[in-house]
């Protein structure tokens, strides 16, 4: 016969939950003779048959164990049974407290965890916003253009002092007085000269330098400057210039054309580029409108937000954020770079209000797929797998066979495309004004 367990609920704030739950102290005593005889059949004693142990011998070698055991399995057992009669769903672990097993064996204890906010939409269809579409320029085709000719261009070794443009290999070194690590030198370095991404003083310093000419340049560094070693200094770095090469971009024809693309004319393939920056200014407008209802409907059903879902989300966040930092600074992980252990304050600081957003969004686009029966089916699933495996450059079938054993990611997947779908129809729903220019 089921026991009755007692339990009161506390709700301190919308996403959280308080059960006070107890055990009566028939359960309990029956739970610990349950262990009583686990023991009594497994238990090796010298000088009793297993099976024979007195219950006398168990409870002077087990007693206090088997108790603390009985307690161990009770607390999630009730927790659970609790959970499903009072149809509550917990988005993290409970943590258990004031753990207390009286003298005539009640047990009583106290489970705080998270739940959902409950989301009540007033509405989601009809919302204003403006369409910016931003119109594609000749200008815009030609840039495109350039690029691609910059891509393909040719360089050749030259005589003579560099050029803007000209292509340079070169060593650089910080002085030795800087008292810098080694990590500041680099090998090999390549660098277009006049290029955005060089260092001012370094497109300005090798103006004029040939192939074997050692530079000492002096860079620098404002106070603010990312890399915390570097910031509000000046360092004296020699620049040993090992090859200076001159760019030759293609010339602009059919043949050109053919080379880059699977277009046989200079014109189908301008055309093609044209279309393509149609489509994307396109879509960032609808993403535009999509942003607007969002940020329309947050404001008009503000969500308190469980801290367990923000933090583990700011986690991943900071996690990308340290991963692009090693990669950029070619640094293994968090041991070979004190900077992002330094400077994590900041980040879960600068990527929290990114992190509380993303959560009201899923939120909110959950509620719209549950009232609008926003399904996916079969082929639109495959589809959507497809989709992510091109993106994350992987086999599709490998996705699908990690589907296959684990339902559950499937299921989830689905639901993520769901979300998606909901998405898109809330841009399609919204009272629309068209303007033209960029997306908002």
């Amino acid at each position: 016969m089921e026991h009755q367990l007692k339990v009161e609920i506390k709700q301190p704030k919308s996403w959280q939950r308080v059960f006070e739950i107890e055990v009566p102290g028939d359960r309990v005593r029956a739970a610990i003779e349950e262990l009583f005889r686990e023991y009594g059949r497994k238990a090796s004693i010298p000088g009793f048959r297993p099976g024979k142990v007195p219950r006398s011998i168990l409870e002077s070698r087990y007693g206090q164990g088997i108790e603390a055991e009985a307690v161990e399995r009770l607390v999630p057992e009730s927790y659970e049974r609790a959970l499903a009669e009072h149809r509550l769903m917990p988005v993290n672990r409970a943590v258990i407290s004031n753990l207390d097993l009286t003298p005539a064996k009640d047990l009583k204890f106290t489970a705080t965890f998270e739940v959902l906010p409950p989301v009540a939409l007033a509405r989601y269809k009809g919302i204003k916003a403006v369409k910016r579409v931003a119109p594609v320029a000749d200008a815009d085709v030609d840039r495109e253009i350039e690029y691609l000719r910059n891509i393909y261009a040719e360089f050749a070794a030259v005589d003579r002092g560099a050029q803007q443009t000209d292509r340079l290999t070169v060593d650089y070194v910080p002085a030795a007085s800087s008292g810098l690590p080694d990590k500041f030198s680099g090998r090999d370095y390549v660098l277009e000269l006049g290029a955005a991404q060089v260092l001012p003083e370094f497109n300005r310093e090798l103006q004029g330098a040939k192939a074997g000419d050692v530079r000492e340049i002096t860079v620098t560094y404002a106070a603010d400057y990312q890399v915390k070693e570097l910031a509000g200094t000046s360092v004296a770095f020699a620049v040993t210039v090992k090859t200076v090469q001159q760019k030759t971009l293609p010339e602009l024809s059919d043949e050109f054309a053919r080379k880059v693309s699977e277009y046989p004319t200079l014109q189908e393939l301008r055309d093609k580029i044209r279309a393509g920056m149609a489509a994307r200014a396109e879509e960032e407008g609808s993403e535009g409108v999509r942003l607007q209802v969002l940020d329309a409907l947050m404001k008009e059903n503000p969500l308190e937000l469980p801290e367990s879902l923000v933090r583990e989300e700011l986690d991943g966040m900071v996690a990308e954020a340290r991963k692009r930092h090693h990669y950029q600074h070619r640094a293994k992980d968090d041991r070979d770079c004190e900077q992002c252990k330094a400077e994590e304050p900041a980040l879960r600081q600068q990527y929290q209000p990114a992190a509380e957003w993303k959560i009201r969004e899923e939120l909110l686009l959950s509620e719209i797929v549950k009232r609008e029966q926003v399904g996916v089916a079969d082929p639109e699933l495959d589809a959507a797998m497809e989709e992510w495996s091109r993106y994350n450059r992987q086999d599709p079938a490998r996705l699908r066979e990690a589907f296959a054993k684990d339902p559950g990611r499937r299921d989830d997947f689905r639901s993520r495309v769901a979300i998606g779908k909901a998405r898109r129809l809330l841009g399609e729903w919204a009272e629309l004004t068209v303007e033209a220019g960029g997306a908002t």
